[in-house]
């Protein structure tokens, strides 16, 4: 064995070995270290349709020792898994804790009428009808974003069992908490329930439903007329009229008006720590989750909110992605042995040009700033167009085909992008490189039909051998491996075949991005860690920056730049640094195996493209 393969079979052996570590580590800390059972379930709703959920029971719990349960349902584009961190928390003290897949979304069946809340009533009446060793009298629930608004349906569903079937009707939750929503009157939930609602100071979700307060940030819950009459709707007469418009009288956030114990407790949250989309990461969210819960509903384990151990969860599961990445290059290289692909097996040339005077250093700079600002600055704009495209088809922001909103605006920003990074190759291959001697057949644009074939089938082996190590978590451990949003799981089959239909759009930009990095900005006479590490800072320090400015506005200003919606280009952005960071150095590292200016972008398109998608929701 060559000297490259044992270093390959050793970075092999070295990645397996991390999401080994990261399935166990991951386990064992969604369980408290085996002191809960993590069962992954479905259930029949009355529309026949499945509901998937996760249970997370404490092994102890029992018909003579029930337990407290907290029952939670996701935002939209989320799974159960996405909840990972808080319900950590909450297992950490003692609650038996219920995640679903919303229908439509995840494992659950892909019917989106079936359920005013996709599935969320269905899971409550499944946990306090049917579990013994849960406490029916101490049962709470809570959501996030889409999730909030699960909970203030189902909140109205039981005022209205209340107030128009008051001998019948059962009081099935002690406790909500809303969290996140587009805000929109309270007045008819169910009384005589502790209810709390949260949403971060930096969320632009919080500007909608609520009345502008002048001089006052759009997220500052404090000054609302809104949670003022929240708060009155428990304890009467809190506020007198002349407060509700009066922003020197503040709601104290956190603070509980009236009582727990009488159950017509309010409290207001108003996270520092979170915009929108980090809300399921935010220390502040999840500490003022597991207060909430502790004190309506008794925790078994009383530990103080503040004690956090979520970030090594996440760190553990983000690992196991890490590793996944990481896979990629040494089964490439391993599998070049195999006689089948032994023809790609062809290791790079030298560059045939280079930066040789100052002017050419010139051009390069303000070539790479151009190609690296633009995209990320038109961000906000290009994602924008996506309803319009889509328009023309008659379906909107999505298609019969493409019906996954959030990926559709990455598609769109990156067809953009890869067409204007195309433009930029051509115009510094003929300032730079074209005078310096060197001829488009330098950067192996071509390739032969069998090698067509060849790259296709090498990249689907890789790809399935990665898939094949997210079984083996799933199957084994019941996780995955994520880090917020980015995450490669298990998937239906139905799901993953609309997630290989954005691969094609993927692939493409990353084709375009290894003929720019691999073809043209490869140097002669540059070492090639100094190479790579220019081409890593190509693709993402334009984007670092733009997000900085950004996210530093956000926190100066409380709203950032342009539309409240803006924020989801952004966190796109966010994304994409740490998956063009993994994309620069995997299509590098296999283009220096295989002179294949397109085997890396189709593995790592085709993965890429398979973890932007693995949590989406169909359209409502």
């Amino acid at each position: 064995m060559s000297k490259s393969k044992k270093r390959s079979f050793i970075a092999l052996l070295v990645c397996v070995a991390m999401c080994l570590l990261s399935m166990i580590g991951t386990q064992v800390m969604l369980t408290d270290h085996g002191k809960y059972e993590l069962n992954d379930l479905k259930i029949s709703i009355a529309s026949g349709d499945i509901v998937r959920f996760l249970e997370y029971r404490p092994v102890n719990a029992s018909a003579d020792n029930p337990v407290p349960a907290v029952i939670y349902s996701p935002g939209n584009d989320s799974t159960a898994e996405s909840v990972r961190l808080c319900s950590a928390e909450l297992v950490r003290r003692g609650f038996a804790v219920y995640v679903l897949d919303l229908l439509s979304g995840g494992h659950s069946s892909e019917s989106t009428g079936a359920s005013p809340t996709f599935g969320f009533y269905e899971l409550i009446d499944y946990v306090y009808y049917n579990l013994p060793y849960i406490d029916s009298s101490r049962i709470g629930i809570a959501g996030y974003s889409k999730g909030g608004g699960n909970v203030v349906r189902v909140m109205t569903q039981y005022g209205e069992q209340q107030r128009e079937h008051p001998d019948t009707y059962e009081k099935k939750v002690a406790a909500a908490l809303i969290l996140a929503p587009p805000y929109s009157p309270l007045d008819a939930l169910a009384t005589d329930i502790n209810l709390g609602f949260g949403a971060g100071l930096y969320d632009p979700y919080s500007r909608l439903g609520f009345k502008p307060v002048e001089g006052y940030w759009p997220g500052d819950l404090s000054v609302k007329r809104e949670m003022k009459e929240v708060v009155n709707l428990g304890v009467p007469g809190t506020f007198s009229e002349a407060d509700l418009d009066d922003p020197s009288v503040k709601v104290e956030i956190g603070h509980v008006y009236g009582s727990f114990a009488e159950n017509n407790g309010r409290v207001i949250y108003n996270p520092a720590d979170s915009t929108h989309g980090s809300g399921m990461v935010s220390s502040a969210f999840i500490r003022d989750t597991v207060s909430f819960f502790s004190q309506t509903l008794g925790a078994p384990n009383a530990i103080d909110p503040s004690n956090q151990t979520y970030l090594s969860l996440m760190l553990l599961s983000a690992l196991g992605l890490l590793a996944i990445l990481g896979l990629t290059v040494p089964l490439a290289v391993l599998l070049l042995d195999v006689p089948v692909f032994s023809a790609l097996n062809q290791p790079a040339q030298e560059p045939t040009s280079g930066l040789k005077t100052r002017k050419d250093w010139a051009i390069f700079l303000i070539a790479s700033l151009i190609g690296g600002f633009v995209p990320p600055i038109m961000a906000p704009i290009i994602i924008q167009q996506t309803s319009k495209i889509f328009s023309l088809t008659g379906q909107g922001n999505t298609g019969k085909i493409f019906v996954y909103g959030v990926a559709n605006n990455v598609v769109v920003w990156m067809l953009f992008s890869g067409l204007f990074l195309l433009t930029m190759f051509f115009l510094f291959y003929n300032l730079i490189h074209k005078k310096n001697g060197a001829k488009l057949s330098d950067y192996n644009l071509k390739i032969s039909l069998a090698n067509v074939g060849r790259t296709v089938l090498l990249a689907m082996c890789v790809v399935l051998l990665c898939r094949s190590v997210v079984w083996f978590a799933d199957y084994f451990f019941k996780v995955d491996f994520r880090l917020v949003d980015l995450s490669m799981a298990m998937m239906k089959w139905s799901h993953l075949k609309v997630s290989l239909c954005y691969a094609p759009f993927f692939i493409l930009y990353w084709c375009i991005n290894s003929l720019i990095m691999n073809g043209c900005n490869r140097f002669k006479d540059m070492p090639e860690r100094v190479n790579l590490l220019i081409c890593v800072l190509c693709n993402v320090l334009g984007t670092i920056i733009v997000v900085i400015v950004y996210y530093t506005n956000l926190a100066r200003t409380g709203v950032g730049f342009g539309s409240f919606s803006n924020w989801k280009a952004y966190m796109m952005l966010s994304y994409m640094i740490l998956s063009a960071t993994a994309g620069t150095i995997i299509n590098r590292k296999i283009y220096n195996a295989t002179s294949n200016l397109y085997l890396g972008p189709v593995i790592f398109g085709t993965l890429n493209a398979i973890i932007n998608t693995a949590v989406y929701t169909l359209p409502a």
